[in-house]
């Protein structure tokens, strides 16, 4: 993949640019500590962030060559609180294939640099085959697979062996674990779904060929047709469950880099209704045009941490344009940023009593979990008709149920929402508009307009206008504003493009 524009020099020291802001960092560089002009919720990230390194892709020979020495200086392996940042392994497996894949394409490096950076990986990976993440496994495990995989193909000798065995062991066994029949990451998140493929098509450059790359091309051709389903017109990703619209490389970065390695075409963009029934996805793609409902289950069972409150939730954009968007995510440590970014009132579904399908604390913690409950999908004509229900609402009094029907077709959504059982719990419906879209009242209903696009949103019940925020990515907040409705049993609302 392309290096990605994330360094800039200044003086005294270097600029790191991530999706919320860039952050100067002065040398010697303080790995233990934030860049200033944080906040606290962003120490953590920033910290990362520092230690993942990737933003050495856009540095030159010199300044590559000087932070790379100043990390191996100021972080040893046995030093106080030095599994926090710098030798997590998670960081660890970042950095190390940065390293490689710089080391790699710099041919004019110092031969001494060379064998400083050689040895710390070396030892770097060799902490990294002790520590893999088989606590947390899926997208972490990937990585950890990936640092191994091409640490062997650059070190010879018993050391490389035994990484490349490890390597491969695990990643014959998380193909099979982690993608669904489908096509789907297990972890049932776009953006995660766009890291992990790039990521088996980075370990794709270093296998020999054989069974297991038959088995990674196999899980690959599944995955590109599911990526594309699950990107808008924008050439986005749809932010659904953790994740954000630049936390991975563009689909369309990851389509090319498959066609160069390996010498062959993606399948043609699709086109149509679709059913990813094992993630849980289901809609409509067209070059203009995207609708995804989700309702897909809070699985693996033993990591749902990236999971959110949003079953029965409906994204479109239509004429290439987004109008109804998930909240996305803004942050990962605990607090109210977090709780936000889970909860049911902040997607695009309906809540009883404002409470949350599922019971979600702490930063990636779940308990009680909502289980979609007989989805079904039929085509019509161009568009089509889904229906679907969940038993997140059980423990409120009456087990009241919510089920909703939508039908699509371009230019045209139709959701109805019903409430059957319960005890008169208040039931909203939410539905939260890109910052783009500008709102004029028209008659008992609105028309939204972005850019050449107008869509005519009518209910049977009164919309009423919220201020909202979107977080297209990590700690990024755009103003925008939702439309609300309450209703009591039964709810329709229509979405009608104009031109």
């Amino acid at each position: 993949f392309a290096p990605r524009p994330l360094f800039g020099e200044a003086e005294g020291g270097f600029v790191m640019r991530l999706a919320w802001g860039d952050r100067r960092i002065g040398e010697p560089v303080r790995w233990d500590a934030p860049p200033e002009g944080g906040g606290p919720d962003l120490a953590r990230a920033e910290i990362n962030n520092l230690h993942f390194m990737e933003y050495l892709e856009g540095a030159g020979d010199a300044a590559f060559a000087r932070l790379v020495r100043d990390w191996i200086a100021g972080n040893p392996p046995r030093a106080k609180g030095a599994s926090r940042h710098a030798w997590r392994p998670y960081n660890l497996s970042l950095r190390v294939f940065v390293w490689l894949g710089e080391l790699a394409r710099r041919p004019g490096l110092d031969p001494a640099f060379r064998a400083l950076a050689g040895a710390s990986i070396a030892a770097q990976l060799d902490h990294l085959a002790g520590h893999l993440e088989t606590d947390l496994r899926g997208n972490h495990l990937v990585k950890n697979v990936k640092a191994l995989l091409w640490g062997a193909a650059a070190f010879e000798g018993p050391a490389g062996e035994r990484w490349r065995r490890l390597g491969l062991r695990r990643l014959d066994a998380e193909i099979k674990e982690q993608i669904l029949a489908d096509g789907c990451h297990y972890e049932r998140s776009p953006a995660y779904h766009c890291q992990v493929l790039a990521d088996f098509v980075e370990c794709r450059a270093v296998l020999e060929p054989g069974p297991l790359r038959d088995r990674l091309d196999a899980a690959v051709r599944r995955m590109l047709p599911a990526m594309r389903l699950l990107t808008h017109p924008d050439g986005l990703v749809a932010p659904l469950n953790d994740g954000g619209l630049r936390m991975a490389h563009p689909p369309a970065a990851i389509l090319d880099a498959w066609r160069a390695l390996a010498g062959e075409a993606p399948p043609p963009p699709p086109s149509g209704p679709f059913a990813l029934a094992d993630a849980g996805y289901y809609g409509l793609a067209t070059p203009d045009e995207r609708v995804v409902v989700d309702c897909g289950p809070l699985e693996p069972a033993y990591l749902a941490g990236h999971a959110h409150g949003d079953l029965l939730a409906v994204e479109w954009s239509t004429g290439g344009r987004r109008v109804l968007v998930d909240q996305g995510t803004f942050q990962y440590v605990a607090g109210p940023g977090r709780a936000a970014t889970r909860a049911t009132a902040s997607h695009n579904t309906v809540t009883l009593d404002g409470r949350d399908q599922s019971d979600f604390h702490g930063a990636f913690r779940v308990g009680r979990r909502a289980r979609p409950l007989s989805p079904l999908f039929e085509v019509k004509g161009s568009g089509f008709r889904f229906m679907g229900s969940h038993d997140g609402y059980d423990v409120l009094p009456g087990a009241p149920r919510h089920h909703r029907e939508v039908e699509a077709s371009p230019g045209r959504l139709l959701v109805r929402d019903r409430i059957a059982g319960g005890r008169g719990q208040k039931a909203e419906a939410r539905y939260l508009l890109h910052p783009d879209c500008a709102l004029e009242a028209d008659g008992d209903g609105f028309l939204i307009e972005n850019g050449p696009v107008t869509i005519r949103a009518m209910a049977d019940r009164p919309l009423r206008v919220e201020p909202a925020s979107w977080f297209p990515d990590l700690y990024v907040a755009l103003p925008t504003r939702r439309l609300v409705a309450a209703f009591d049993g039964h709810l329709t609302v229509r979405f009608e493009r104009l031109a």
